[in-house]
């Protein structure tokens, strides 16, 4: 126990200090002046106030769950004696606290030392949770040490729990008890809790965390790599990753991968970051058995950016173009096109201009809502001013002018290929298994899914040349903005409406698993709300604002999206889809709401 001699040296460097702004170091420690600097810093009062209260507490997080064990050790240990054991987030929120003695339960609770107050240090100041967490390590503070009058009767240790995984702290775990039962093996007490603690984490996480973490450690190992580990749980990032990328960029790298990958144990490619920088990609399938662990990502800056498009000679911009009918995008516009500029977007736009202006017969793949009709119209009209653009959907259509040359640039947009009537597959095939006439282009568009294509597409499918895949809006987020932003300008017909930062966060969460077409309904039911200024996130339809609570990473959103696939399947059925993915209801209703699925 320190002496009462040593209490009476840091009463007096706390008085100097609020004094003069400056605390004598030759009377308290480093860890707590420089804590005293960011409580001031931080505007916090040394007297007065409240504890605030951050909010209703999750007792069944997994950092709770793994620190159960210790905790209730430490209680029974701990019978009878006047000290307190406190559990906290790794944002100072208390979790839980445990009594070892009613009376000091009593006093506790005068300074809000319970479950849900907020002990962050920029709030109460210097204290044993705040700022363990502050500076990362094992703390003890006791008595005016407290930048809080409040505090002052308390001495306080506490030691941060890491993910073992990840290297971050989870939490803090904290002995507080009076001043006079303070004693330096509490310090070695919490340590040594807290270290048992992390060996629960480390056995709680899955095979496939294990065998994701044990890849990342072993190519880590190896050295000078910036590498990534990008799992449904857990995402790593080496100094080296850390240095090149910002986070915004290790959040498009792993988007990016997610999206590419598909069934293939690996990629290798150049990657046109949103912020200008050409990274190299190599991609690694990392698996627990027969399961997808995640994947290990090797990232380097490319030495030059990626080559351009090669040039295509156009078959048609040497002739005179005429002015013709417009179909389904007016001429020259880019509406659609512009509203992207992430690199998955990007390069689809580009692999459609390619291949449009070498006259090859296109097929688009992708989910319903995505625009492929309408981006590869208004691509076509951007490259041939004053054509035209005919849709072909399984209605009657002449299709005459598929093997008549005209001098008037003319698409055709085979709409949704998958679902049109037998006899007119069996038709277009014959058609385009011979050349086309000069002027005349095909694009024809198909919902992707996982099923081979019937007997009767497949002579169709044959006959066209290549195959672009347009992504669905969750995999290019960074694009949330630019869409909606170009919705709402068709919608409202004024460039000047405008969303609100907190509409615009809430929109940007939301998976859209309809894609254009349920941005498109959301802002109109805005719009109906709010005629006129910005949209808000009380305009938005209540089923758009409860979408995932954070950024998904790349497994977790593949995760997504098979649960999406299989509930359509299901025609929303939760049980079956239940049964179908192979976990139980409850698995599922958690997923669910992590995923921001609705109850529609």
């Amino acid at each position: 126990m320190k002496s009462a001699d040593r209490r009476l040296r840091v009463a007096v460097a706390r008085a100097g200090f609020l004094d003069s702004g400056e605390p004598d170091d030759s009377l308290v420690s480093s860890v707590v002046s420089a804590s005293w600097r960011r409580s001031a810093a931080a505007g916090v009062r040394p007297s007065g106030g409240e504890v605030r209260f951050a909010g209703e507490v999750d007792r069944t997080s997994r950092l709770v769950q793994c620190s159960l064990p210790v905790l209730d050790r430490l209680a029974e240990e701990t019978v009878d004696v006047p000290v307190s054991i406190a559990l906290t987030d790794a944002k100072a929120q208390v979790l839980m606290r445990l009594d070892g003695a009613r009376a000091i339960g009593r006093l506790l609770d005068h300074v809000s030392l319970a479950p849900g107050f907020d002990y962050c240090e920029g709030q109460i100041g210097t204290n044993g949770v705040g700022t363990v967490l502050e500076s990362g390590r094992p703390v003890q503070i006791e008595g005016a040490e407290h930048f809080h009058e409040r505090f002052q009767p308390f001495a306080c240790s506490g030691a941060p729990i890491r993910d073992p995984f990840s290297g971050r702290v989870a939490g803090v775990i904290d002995i507080s008890c009076l001043t006079e039962h303070s004693s330096p093996l509490l310090t070695t007490v919490v340590r040594t809790a807290a270290a048992e603690i992390e060996q629960n984490l480390f056995r709680d996480r899955s095979a496939r965390q294990h065998a994701l973490f044990d890849a990342f450690v072993r190519a880590d190992a190896r050295g000078g790599t910036a590498l990534m580990a990008i799992g449904s749980a857990m995402s790593l990032a080496n100094p080296l990753a850390h240095t090149l990328l910002a986070p915004e960029d290790q959040r498009r790298v792993g988007e990016h991968v997610d999206y590419v990958i598909g069934h293939r144990a690996r990629i290798d490619e150049l990657v046109e970051l949103g912020t200008g920088l050409s990274v190299r990609v190599r991609a690694t399938r990392i698996l627990a058995g027969e399961d997808t662990a995640g994947y290990l990502v090797e990232v380097s800056e490319a030495a030059a950016a990626a080559a351009p498009l090669p040039s295509v000679p156009n078959r048609v911009r040497e002739h005179r173009l005429h002015s013709g009918r417009v179909g389904l995008a007016a001429a020259g516009t880019d509406r659609l096109r512009s509203s992207g500029s992430s690199a998955l977007w990007m390069r689809a736009c580009n692999e459609i201009e390619e291949a449009l202006s070498a006259g090859a017969k296109l097929l688009l793949t992708g989910e319903p809502g995505t625009g492929k009709a309408s981006l590869a119209s208004e691509i076509f009209h951007s490259l041939y001013a004053g054509g035209r653009s005919i849709l072909v959907d399984g209605s009657e259509t002449d299709l005459s002018g598929l093997t008549v040359s005209s001098t008037n640039p003319t698409l055709y947009v085979l709409r949704n290929i998958q679902a049109m009537p037998a006899p007119l597959t069996t038709t277009l095939a014959e058609t385009l298994a011979e050349p086309v006439p000069e002027h005349i282009f095909v694009v024809a568009t198909m919902e992707e899914s996982e099923e081979p294509p019937s007997e009767t597409l497949a002579p169709l499918l044959a006959a066209l040349d290549r195959t672009v895949h347009v992504p669905a809006l969750r995999h290019r987020t960074d694009d949330i903005a630019g869409v909606v932003a170009q919705v709402l300008r068709k919608i409202s017909g004024s460039q000047s409406r405008a969303v609100a930062p907190d509409a615009m966060r809430v929109l940007a969460r939301y998976p859209w698993p309809r894609n254009i077409h349920e941005v498109e309904a959301a802002l109109r039911s805005a719009v109906a709300q709010r005629p006129a200024g910005a949209i808000t996130v009380e305009d938005l339809p209540e089923w758009c604002r409860h979408g995932p609570r954070r950024q998904l990473n790349a497994v977790e959103s593949a995760e997504r999206d098979l649960i999406a696939k299989i509930l359509r399947e299901t025609g929303g059925n939760r049980v079956h889809a239940a049964r179908a993915l192979g976990i139980s209801r409850s698995s599922l209703y958690r997923k669910l709401t992590l995923f921001g699925f609705t109850g529609e």
